[in-house]
């Protein structure tokens, strides 16, 4: 039998977990609803029980556990956590490999997105590489020199975090006009909610509430104001992309997560602003591509974190 792990990806919203092969083979997975206002115990046991299931199907050698969360991967630690606050000074690693038995190897989600994408998804061959995850938030993993970049305490990538504006909207990180703030998802909404004041016309005035799926399926259908929310979203990605370029000269960018579902109505402009402002041959040899693995990013990813934490690979 192949020697496997266990790839867990802890959201806020769901926890996802699969048994996976050194090949990249899925063999099972499974998931679950986060309990996100429950305390760390209840946290810790759901997710034992959900590898607990899993665990049925093989003997797997350890744990890698992708978390929405700033990770100091050298210590195994999580250093903060603000979708799950509840796991701040928690050792959650240690817990879980208490009632487990096996070793765990922690991950920031981002970073683990860009480790699937670059293992078994859209960024294979390319040995220098930025991961783009776009959904509430934006998170961002780095590959270079064909391995995950983590900076000095692990915090590397946190490209949602790039100032675009110091004038700009408050961020959930303390400072102001982060990329965060004009191409996320919920960016794409507060954008769209300026934009339709200069378009009464468009469907979505006379809502009180609407979601980013809301303006895509208004852009979809030609409304004007999401049509220009999207374009706004695309030209700010492509601004902080182009400093990205400049500096760490990619061979390729992948962009995942929810938002990237709305591909065709913001690359254009993404394309389009990077070329404006990066330099010319690094902007030209870089390749921007989707992401292929879509929820499995992150668990393939802190599988692999799994086999090279027990340097199986």
């Amino acid at each position: 039998m192949p020697l496997s792990v266990i790839g867990v990806d802890l959201g806020g919203t769901n926890i996802r977990a699969a048994m996976v092969d050194e090949d990249g083979a899925v063999r099972a997975r499974s998931s679950s609803p986060t309990p996100n206002r429950g305390s760390v115990y209840e946290l810790t046991n759901a997710v034992r029980e959900l590898i607990s299931n899993i665990d049925k199907s093989g003997e797997p050698a350890a744990i890698g556990l992708a978390l929405a969360a700033v990770t100091d991967p050298f210590r195994n630690r999580i250093s903060e956590s603000p979708n799950l606050p509840q796991l701040d000074g928690y050792d959650l690693p240690f817990e879980l490999g208490r009632k487990t038995g096996l070793p765990v190897y922690l991950e920031n989600d981002a970073t683990a997105a860009a480790v699937g994408e670059h293992w078994l998804g859209a960024g294979q061959g390319f040995e220098n590489m930025i991961c783009v995850t776009m959904g509430t938030g934006i998170g961002g993993g780095l590959i270079l020199n064909g391995r995950a970049y983590y900076g000095a305490e692990g915090s590397a990538g946190e490209i949602g975090h790039i100032c675009m504006d110091e004038n700009g909207p408050p961020c959930g990180c303390g400072s102001n006009g982060c990329l965060e703030q004009y191409s996320s998802g919920t960016a794409i909404v507060r954008i769209a909610k300026e934009a339709i004041e200069r378009f009464p016309a468009s469907p979505l005035h006379s809502r009180f509430e609407f979601t980013a799926e809301d303006v895509y399926s208004a852009a979809l259908d030609g409304d004007k104001a999401s049509v220009q929310a999207f374009e706004e979203t695309g030209r700010r990605l492509g601004t902080a992309l182009a400093a990205l370029v400049n500096v760490l000269n990619p061979d390729g960018i992948v962009i995942a997560g929810g938002v990237a579902n709305s591909w065709d109505l913001f690359i254009d402009s993404t394309k389009l602003e990077l070329q404006k402002r990066a330099f010319q041959q690094p902007a030209e040899r870089v390749k921007i591509v989707r992401g292929t693995l879509g929820d499995d990013a992150g668990v393939l990813g802190a599988a692999k974190r799994a086999f090279s934490g027990k340097g199986f690979s």
